[in-house]
């Protein structure tokens, strides 16, 4: 059973969303990994870092996974982990100086998770903030080093390679990266995992069959924190890529967050992650390959569902609540009654006639009459445009 598995079996009686555990078992590998292994891009090296961001709704366990990723990682103490409140300018200085492990080895490179339970309450409010995070993402353009350089002095970065891992609420998602930052790049460099509800239901009341156990899990992330070198590709997985890449290439994508543009390296990002959690051999399968399409173009999706909201019309947040609702619900369509009854607080009757006008205008739904109820349906169209990718392997 491969590494990411063991997380997810450790883990099925958790009420926490079965994505959540997913992408944290790739995150705790990322950040294990630091620059160790890289695959040739030959106009650059791609290591395999990567921003990971929980979206969900209040109460849906979000927390569980994040905590259980900085567990395995700090139990592997061979990387920095960063966590609790935070400035940009601290993390900063933090990355800047070298750091002793309890173990006794000294990090002198830039490289750590970033990781919080909730990302409103970690950043510190800065609007230099999430674009100095954008920038240190590429980690192949900060070789050997990321200069910031203000009145008080020069801090270096030797070497940067950040992971991060956050969650949050739609709600504080809006807050902590608001309209203008969508489009800025950071949202294109994070896998946007959007989870609608939790797992089955668990009182909690009786142990759990199955608990993680932290100490055991983390001795494959120490073995494969150990390994360094060039990924290979086998023909399969060079095949398969090159058929989907021009493919997807070739086809329009409605886009403006950047995401579609990057979709390519984060595809291999994760190919190499999915690798490592089967070996340490570092090649990538077609296997590696199909999955990590497959959850990447899942996330594309979250991105779409999470940043429709993201315009500067004063309703837009109300709009995406009911869009969402619209998309989640099997036959797609809901009543007049029920929206005005859901999100009460959010919206009044007349707010809810102009997102109405606004989406009809849009060719976005149907407005249909069943006796005395008004029931709003989403088309086909509209839904195709955040649930579905077109270029996907066939």
């Amino acid at each position: 059973m491969r590494w990411i598995d063991q997380v997810l079996d450790a883990t099925i009686e958790s009420e926490s969303p079965r994505r959540f555990f997913y992408w944290a078992a790739l995150t705790a590998i990322a950040a294990v990994m630091r620059k160790n292994v890289y695959l040739d891009r030959f106009y650059y090296k791609l290591y395999p870092n990567i921003y990971v961001l929980f979206v969900a709704r209040s109460g849906s366990r979000k927390g569980v996974p994040v905590s259980l990723a900085r567990s395995l990682v700090a139990n592997v103490n061979c990387t920095r982990v960063i966590a609790g409140r935070n400035s940009i300018q601290a993390i900063i200085a933090e990355l800047s100086k070298a750091h002793t492990l309890e173990s006794g080895e000294v990090l002198k490179h830039a490289h750590a998770l970033v990781i919080s339970g909730e990302l409103a309450a970690f950043l510190i409010k800065d609007p230099d903030a999430l674009t100095i995070l954008t920038d240190l993402y590429d980690t192949h353009y900060h070789e050997p080093h990321w200069t910031n350089t203000l009145k008080s002095g020069t801090e270096r970065l030797h070497e940067p390679c950040l992971t991060l891992l956050a969650a949050t609420n739609e709600a504080h998602f809006v807050e902590v990266i608001p309209a203008a930052a969508v489009e800025g790049g950071l949202i294109a460099r994070t896998f946007i995992v959007l989870a609608d509800k939790k797992g089955p239901p668990n009182p909690l009341t009786e142990r759990p069959t199955r608990v993680p156990n932290v100490k055991e899990l983390s001795k494959y992330l120490k073995e494969i924190s150990k390994v360094k070198g060039e990924f290979a590709w086998s023909d399969e997985a060079k095949e398969l890529y090159n058929k989907w890449y021009l493919d997807f290439d070739s086809q329009e994508h409605n886009d403006t967050t950047g995401t579609i543009e990057r979709i390519g390296d984060q595809v291999l990002k994760v190919a190499m992650l999915l690798s490592l959690a089967e070996s340490p051999e570092l090649v990538l399968t077609a296997k590696n390959i199909e999955e990590a399409l497959d959850v990447c173009l899942g996330c594309v999706t979250g991105v779409k569902q999470v940043t429709m909201g993201s315009g500067k019309s004063p309703l837009a947040y109300q709009t995406k609540l009911i869009l969402r609702e619209l998309i989640s619900r099997p036959d797609h369509c809901i009543d007049r009654q029920k929206v005005l009854q859901k999100f009460w607080g959010e919206l009044d009757s007349f707010d809810l006639d102009r997102i109405v006008e606004t989406l009809l205008g849009a060719g976005a739904i149907n407005v249909q009459r069943h006796g005395t109820k008004v029931v709003y349906v989403l088309k086909e169209s509209a839904l195709e445009q955040y649930t579905k990718i077109k270029g996907m392997i066939q």
